[in-house]
C-alpha cells in the first residue's frame, strides 16, 4: 500500500517545487523521510530532518508552545520547516519574500497529505500484503541507529 501512495505523494512535491524558487525540498513523518527531491544525499536529508526535529523538540517546552514552522537564513539559500501533526516538510529556497507563500502553501499540503500519509502507514486490515498481518504496518516509534538508514 505505501508503495501505491508514494507516487502521489511525489507528484505533490514536484508541484510544490514549481512554486516559487525551491531548490529542493521533503517530506518527512516523525523522524523519517518519505519522499525527498533535496539536490543531496540521502543520509544529508536524513541529518537535516533530526536537526529539525530536534530543535521543535527542543523549542516546545515541556508541550507549552507549539511549534509550526522553522525559517533559516544563509548566505545562499534559506530552509523553511513547517509541521503538521508528524508530518513535515523542509524547503530549500531563494528569495527570502516567499517564505510567508511557502508556508501557507505547505500547510495546506500537509492537510492534505495527512489522509495519504495515514492510508499508507496504517491501511485497512483487507488492503495488507498477502504474507503480512495488519500488526505489522502499525506506526513504530522511531529507531535511531547511526549504522543504517532511517529512510521508508
Amino acid at each position: 500500500m505505501a508503495n501505491a501512495i508514494t507516487p502521489s505523494l511525489r507528484a505533490g512535491l514536484e508541484r510544490l517545487k514549481h512554486a516559487g524558487t525551491v531548490n529542493g525540498l521533503c517530506l518527512s513523518w516523525r523522524r523519517q523521510v518519505l519522499v525527498s527531491l533535496m539536490p543531496y544525499e540521502d543520509y544529508r536529508v536524513e541529518q537535516l530532518v533530526q536537526v529539525l526535529s530536534d530543535a521543535r523538540e527542543h523549542f516546545q517546552v515541556g508541550a507549552t508552545r507549539q511549534i509550526n514552522s522553522f525559517w533559516m537564513a544563509f548566505m545562499d539559500v534559506h530552509v523553511l520547516s513547517v509541521f503538521s501533526g508528524e508530518c513535515g516538510v523542509i524547503f530549500l529556497h531563494v528569495r527570502p519574500e516567499e517564505s510567508d507563500f511557502l508556508t501557507t502553501v505547505a500547510e495546506t499540503f500537509l492537510n492534505d497529505t495527512q489522509l495519504l500519509v495515514a492510508a499508507a502507514l496504517s491501511p485497512m486490515a483487507g488492503d495488507a500484503p498477502e504474507g503480512e498481518d495488519a500488526e505489522s504496518w502499525l506506526p513504530q516509534p522511531p529507531r535511531i541507529d547511526p549504522n543504517t538508514t532511517n529512510v521508508m
